[in-house]
């Protein structure tokens, strides 16, 4: 009976290690899965229990473990010293293990310093960049406004040694060039501002040059006016004796007399300097200011005209030297705007001169109106100042004036 129970016992752990391996070992003749264990197991109970053999039973079971635990030792023994050494290698892993992430930890900890290092030193060169661009950026508009502060300081110094034509070539460039590129800046609009001034400065300074060179011109024109007046004596004398030559004498007018003495007329005018004027004229051109200074101008030689017909005059014996003072400075006076009207006719037209010469005849026969009874009352007064009259119209009817009305009031005051 004792046999049977262990036999069936041992079936029982077969079919438990066939179940764990999958399977009963091929001719074993036993079970191959659990629910065939448990089938077994059941009757066997059931059969002790009837027999009364419990005692055996829980022996051969008690038998049977401590078999199995002897295995298990026996197992255990021969695998004890892997197992430890496999323990030791696992515990040293982890050993090896913990300070690799320590380590790790920590480079990582030195990484994020170094990072974070790196980071600040990018940021520190990027705002060295920043603070070198503005610095560079500021170097160049220092430049722009140190050549600027050079071209004012030498605009002031060409104005005052009055060196005209490079002023206005300074002050174009000070507009032109670098206004824009400072505009952006204070010192660009202190600039900016200070244009308009500039320019009324450089006007203003040729506009003094100019009034000074017609005030100087006032010996010149009369010296103009006497030479014309000599020359014109001369001619009348050669056309006194060329008449006197030809004895059938007709009427030539004085233009046919003009023409023929082309030809031996080789008298060297006056020269008259007319930079002044030119110079003034091209400086407010380049300003834009043309229409204001040929308003000016008009008036400074209208005032310059009525000063010359303002001398006090006398016609008497002896005293017709002012008057024909007056006479030379106004030969000279319209010498100049017929010099001026034939080199810059677009600004001094034709009309403004016939203005002024219909305002001198009115103005001279004015004068001669004041002086009718003196000039009348001395038949030499009459006669001397008739001849200066006769050489003055032919003067200025040689030079292509309008001498008409001029002739009306001679033969008024002188008869035929």
């Amino acid at each position: 009976m004792a046999d049977s129970i262990q036999q069936q016992l041992q079936q029982l752990v077969l079919l438990s290690d066939s179940v764990g391996t999958g399977g009963v070992a091929a001719g074993t003749g036993g079970v191959s899965t659990v629910e065939e264990a448990m089938e077994q197991l059941g009757p066997l109970i059931h059969s002790v229990y009837r027999a009364n053999k419990q005692k055996l039973f829980r022996q051969q079971v008690e038998l049977f473990a401590q078999r199995k635990d002897a295995e298990i030792m026996k197992l255990c023994g021969n695998y004890h010293q892997e197992f430890v050494q496999s323990v030791a290698q696992l515990l040293k892993v982890r050993q090896n293990t913990s300070e690799l992430q320590e380590k790790v930890v920590g480079l990582n900890a030195e990484l994020q310093k170094s990072g974070k290092s790196l980071y600040e030193k990018k940021a520190e060169l990027l705002g060295l960049r920043r603070e070198q661009r503005n610095i560079q950026r500021a170097i160049d508009a220092v430049k722009d406004c140190q050549e600027v502060v050079r071209m004012v300081a030498a605009f002031d110094e060409q104005v005052e040694t009055k060196q005209y034509y490079s002023a206005i070539k300074t002050l174009g460039g000070l507009k032109d060039v670098y206004l824009p590129q400072i505009r952006k800046y204070a010192f660009g609009k202190v600039l900016e501002s200070s244009i308009p001034h500039m320019e009324t400065k450089l006007q203003g300074a040729a506009l003094r040059d100019m009034k000074d060179w017609l005030f100087g011109l006032k010996k010149t024109t009369r010296d103009i006016g006497r030479h014309l007046d000599t020359r014109m004596k001369n001619k009348q004398d050669m056309w006194a004796e060329r008449d006197a030559t030809i004895k059938e004498r007709h009427f030539v007018s004085s233009a046919v007399q003009f023409v023929l003495d082309e030809e031996f007329d080789h008298d060297e005018p006056i020269a008259v300097d007319m930079m002044p004027l030119y110079q003034c004229l091209h400086i407010n051109e380049k300003l834009g200011r043309r229409a204001e200074f040929r308003r000016s101008f008009t008036e400074d030689r209208s005032d310059q005209l009525s000063l010359i017909l303002a001398s006090p005059v006398q016609f008497a014996i002896g005293q017709l030297g002012a008057f024909e003072a007056v006479l030379f400075d106004i030969i000279g006076f319209f010498m100049v705007e017929h010099n001026i009207l034939a080199s810059a006719p677009d600004f001094r037209s034709k009309s403004d001169v016939d203005t002024l010469w219909d305002v001198c005849i009115a103005k001279l026969s004015d004068i001669l109106a004041r002086g009718i009874q003196a000039i009348r009352g001395d038949p030499e007064v009459s006669s001397s100042l008739q001849e200066v009259l006769t050489t003055f119209t032919y003067v200025m009817e040689e030079n292509a004036y309008d001498v008409r009305k001029l002739r009306e009031l001679m033969m008024a005051i002188f008869g035929a």
